[in-house]
């Protein structure tokens, strides 16, 4: 008998495609180019011993930690989410918190539970490619709003609601914003809950740098900052906060989490269900015991902002020396906190110059990237968070030399 061909087996279906940065990750891994691309946290600032005690000593919780556990997420963890999660007059409800596998998978859910396929979604422009990602994925048109210095321009998306724009959610990085480092105002926050209110959509807040900003005190380690407080469900019903392990403690351990009111919190749970049963119970215990010693945690997050905020020093001092000189009038402003350094308005075409500046040994990542129509193609983004400050120069150097022959 015949074997039916007329279809394949995995339908053509341009929404599956590739992450450009993952992709990059692949070239950004030869031993002969300094990447400047991927935003990994540094390896070595991993808290591998205090990792390994956890792990030796997890069964301390009174939960097996081999066991299936609930789908919302291991209690001991939620209840220190919950403080790290404090709303303007209050510590998150435990009730609103779903722990989920890497605030990624968060995003994926929230999207299907408040979008069906053909809905119109709000994401900054630029804005993070991993969310363009999702929502493309659940068959959902990104619309992108202008981010400036202080975060997604919210006056420009009145106007654009005021011309019958009509999104299902608003997707926006508050603090340190991947790729451009902005951070939201409060004012701007304020007033992007006003419209979610008026328009009835839903605002999605994804907030993995939220501490680690570079000038705050050590002794102010555990506060998320005025804008985190103000977009909170606490705040209003239409907030749904992400949180992510990942930038503080190790990504490898896939723990983020979900702060949303509690009818959105219930259909998230159904949908995690269906996706995975559950985060996986060793990882939850682990990062509940890194976030249990409130001393301890203070002083990890003043180390990782104290290391990040040398090398981001280090490579806008490089940039400013190496690409201001080279390629003209270049905006550069030093970071504020995260992972990254953003160049605008550079006069070459970012995305035709990638594969040279592989071929001279560096890697970014360009501005295409991370647009929904191409509009940010002489900009690119560099990334300070994993690499040596003893390369950047030469990595600079690598990259100004590609470029001015683009």
């Amino acid at each position: 008998m015949a074997l039916h061909t007329g279809h394949p087996a995995v339908a053509d279906d341009t929404r599956w495609s590739s992450s450009a940065i993952r992709d990059l990750l692949l070239h950004a891994r030869r031993p002969d180019v300094i990447s400047l691309a991927g935003g990994l946290p540094a390896a070595e600032l991993m808290p591998r011993s205090a990792l390994a005690a956890a792990l030796a000593s997890c069964e301390h919780h009174g939960v097996d930690p081999w066991q299936y556990g609930p789908s919302a997420g291991e209690p001991a963890l939620i209840d220190r989410i919950a403080d790290e999660e404090a709303g303007q007059d209050r510590r998150a409800d435990p009730s609103e918190i779903v722990v989920t596998t890497g605030s990624q998978q968060a995003l994926g859910l929230v999207a299907m539970v408040s979008t069906r396929p053909g809905d119109t979604v709000v994401i900054e422009e630029p804005g993070y490619v991993g969310a363009l990602q999702v929502f493309r994925q659940h068959g959902l048109h990104p619309t992108g709003v202008a981010v400036d210095r202080d975060g997604l321009d919210v006056e420009r998306l009145a106007s654009q609601l005021e011309a019958g724009l009509r999104p299902r959610l608003c997707y926006v990085n508050p603090t340190f914003q991947n790729p451009t480092g902005a951070v939201l105002t409060p004012a701007r926050a304020s007033a992007l809950i006003d419209l979610a209110e008026h328009y009835g959509f839903l605002i999605v807040a994804d907030d993995p740098y939220r501490m680690l900003g570079f000038y705050r005190a050590v002794a102010a380690a555990a506060d998320p900052g005025p804008t985190a407080r103000i977009l909170h469900p606490h705040t209003s019903s239409r907030v749904v906060r992400l949180g992510s392990s990942s930038k503080t403690i190790a990504p490898g351990l896939r723990v983020g989490w979900s702060v949303a009111a509690e009818d959105v919190t219930e259909r998230i749970v159904l949908a995690k269900q269906g996706a995975d049963l559950h985060t996986p119970t060793l990882n939850q215990l682990v990062v509940a015991d890194q976030l249990a010693d409130g001393d301890a945690w203070s002083r990890r997050i003043g180390s990782l902002r104290a290391a990040y905020r040398d090398r981001a020093d280090a490579l806008t001092a490089a940039v400013s020396d190496g690409v201001g000189r080279a390629l003209g009038d270049v905006a550069i402003e030093r970071p504020r906190g995260g992972f990254f350094l953003w160049l605008d308005d550079l006069g070459v075409d970012t995305t035709a110059g990638l594969e040279r500046a592989l071929a001279h040994g560096v890697a970014y990542v360009p501005g295409s990237a991370f647009g929904t129509g191409g509009a940010a193609a002489r900009s690119l983004r560099l990334s300070f968070s994993s690499g040596d400050p003893a390369t950047f120069a030469e990595g600079v150097r690598r990259l100004v030399d590609a470029l001015s022959r683009s």
